[in-house]
């Protein structure tokens, strides 16, 4: 990668360790308590006006301050969506997840076909052609069909433009927001080269992602902060060891890119519509990765048994026969309109 390519590293699932942050603040106010009390106490007990002493005032307000303190950093901690039980444990996002099943069946072989039938009928022309698979396609004129007559053609209306209302507007942006079109070439099922548009604008976007996209093959429906998406996902595959054989300059150096790191190099990376795609799915990914793992090991399971089914069971080819029953009206008849003759 050249220096000159712009580069922005987007770090999603990680935020501020408050946990951290807090315990520091709570030791150094447990410090300054102890001095507070320990000067107070050299000078002697000053009554209030209640008659108590300073010191045990003191102790009083400060011991509510840190209750107060660590309930507050509690609940910033449970806003920041960090577990609160322990040091650096980030809190799984509800909302962001796969809403339906993700059990693939087992492969059953398919149903031999049906055979066709021809049904008795007088056959008043054929035609036979032959096909490149050694296959004969036969199409049989047959007698007139007996049919109700077919309804006259609809007259077609020319459609007037008219201008969107503001409300179909704003139904249009949100549902091009909520459709991702992502294209990925995937190096080692580690690193993704995702690649997709701007949704409002058209602009071309690419990332280079320290995760794979692959595992959301087959996953048509997403769910992001409680906001439904639809996935459609193009992807190839890309083996470094199976190719090492060709010239090594062909192939590009993924081995400073750090897992679940994002990197977009195309596009304008400040935009938070533009980016979006890509922060759905590395989301999505992050929270899901324990049911996509054996989902995609099912998958290759599945395919892996239909190929070998196919495999030892090959397409035979057959020949075809269609026929049609002329219509009145249709030119095959002998009498085409019978109606001018009686006028």
């Amino acid at each position: 990668m050249s220096e000159g390519c712009r580069k922005v590293v987007c770090r999603f699932h990680s935020r501020k360790n408050w946990n951290t942050i807090t315990w520091i603040v709570f030791i150094l106010l447990l410090l300054v308590r102890k001095e507070f009390i320990r000067v107070i106490t050299s000078y002697g007990k000053i009554p209030n006006e209640r008659g108590d002493s300073a010191t045990s005032h003191f102790s009083a307000m400060t011991t509510q301050a840190f209750l107060l303190f660590i309930c507050g950093s509690g609940l910033i901690n449970l806003v920041s969506g960090q577990d609160v039980s322990g040091f650096g444990k980030t809190a799984k996002l509800s909302d962001t997840r796969i809403p339906h099943s993700l059990d693939v069946p087992i492969f059953i072989p398919p149903a031999p076909p049906v055979e066709k039938k021809i049904p008795p009928m007088r056959v008043d022309a054929a035609v036979t052609v032959p096909t490149k698979s050694a296959r004969a396609l036969t199409i049989l004129r047959a007698e007139a069909s007996k049919l109700p007559d077919l309804p006259p053609p609809a007259v077609s209306t020319p459609s007037v433009a008219r201008e969107l209302t503001l409300e179909e507007i704003e139904r249009q942006k949100v549902r091009r927001r909520h459709q991702l079109n992502l294209g990925a070439t995937i190096y080692d099922h580690r690193v993704s080269v995702i690649r997709w548009q701007h949704p409002d604008t058209q602009e071309s976007y690419e990332a280079i992602c320290g995760f794979d996209v692959g595992l959301l093959a087959g996953v048509g429906g997403l769910v992001h902060k409680d906001e439904s998406y639809t996935l459609m996902l193009m992807l190839s595959l890309v083996d470094t060891t199976a190719i090492r054989r060709w010239p090594a300059r062909g192939l590009p150096d993924f081995s400073s890119v750090v897992a679940n790191s994002i990197i977009v190099v195309k596009g304008n990376p400040l935009d938070p519509v533009g980016i979006t795609p890509v922060g759905v799915v590395g989301d999505v990914i992050a929270s899901e990765k324990s049911r996509l793992i054996p989902y995609q090991a099912a998958r290759r399971e599945h395919q892996r048994a239909a190929a070998e089914w196919q495999k030892a069971h090959p397409v035979v080819p057959r020949d075809e026969t269609f026929w049609f029953k002329p219509h009145r009206g249709s030119r095959y008849l002998a009498d085409p309109k019978p109606e001018a003759a009686k006028r």
